[in-house]
């Protein structure tokens, strides 16, 4: 029960994170947000095993730490683009250590599962790798050209439909890939990653 409060959590505070960092930059509070990313970011890497995730979270820290101290404001936007860099880093990293990202979060509702989906996860996990690597882009050039109220909206609203649209699309499609596969719908899919989908990250980065 824990575990499924913290991930609501962590879930509600990322989808709001747009919001409170306009408000944060408003009150003059950026620099202590971007030192709390660092402490985050800091820990993660003292807790991953994977050299490749300890610089990274190491590079993390470093930047944002830099951030609080020289650019302030205009750094503090661009949290959601070094967020979802990670994921696309995240994603293309399992691309080269198998299991796929993809795959990794469907096992968490089935263990075992036909021949051909496995591939087709893959295929999936580029999606959003790339996915997660174009709005990495849009959300830094926004941060620094574009004005506080068009980076909030998309941030904040235009992201979050477009994962909308991807999910349900792949919904949608799977059913015409594999006409014989038993689907679990929309809400269980959303309460298994939910509840697991931390233990998973945790487990990529060791």
């Amino acid at each position: 029960m824990l575990k499924r409060i913290r991930a609501v959590a962590v879930v509600l505070f990322v989808l709001a994170y747009p919001f409170l960092s306009a408000y944060w930059v408003r009150q003059g509070w950026s620099a202590g947000v971007l030192l709390l990313f660092a402490g985050l970011c800091a820990w993660r890497g003292f807790k991953a095993s994977q050299n490749a995730f300890r610089l990274g979270y190491a590079a993390g820290a470093l930047l944002l730490t830099l951030g609080a101290l020289i650019a302030g404001d205009a750094a503090a936007r661009l949290i959601p683009a070094v967020v979802y860099a990670f994921l696309a880093g995240l994603f293309g990293y399992t691309l080269n250590s198998p299991p796929s990202l993809c795959e990794r979060l469907v096992r968490l509702q089935f263990p075992e599962f036909q021949p051909g989906i496995a591939e087709y996860l893959v295929q999936l996990t580029w999606v959003w790798a790339g996915f997660f690597a174009v709005n990495a882009i849009a959300c830094a050039v926004l941060a620094l050209m574009g004005s506080e109220e068009v980076w909030t909206f998309y941030t904040g609203v235009v992201v979050y439909l477009q994962m909308g649209v991807l999910a349900a699309g792949e919904f949608l499609y799977r059913p015409f890939r594999f006409p014989d596969l038993e689907i679990p719908g929309p809400l269980a899919t959303f309460r298994a990653i939910a509840a697991q989908a931390p233990r998973v990250f945790r487990d990529v980065e060791r």
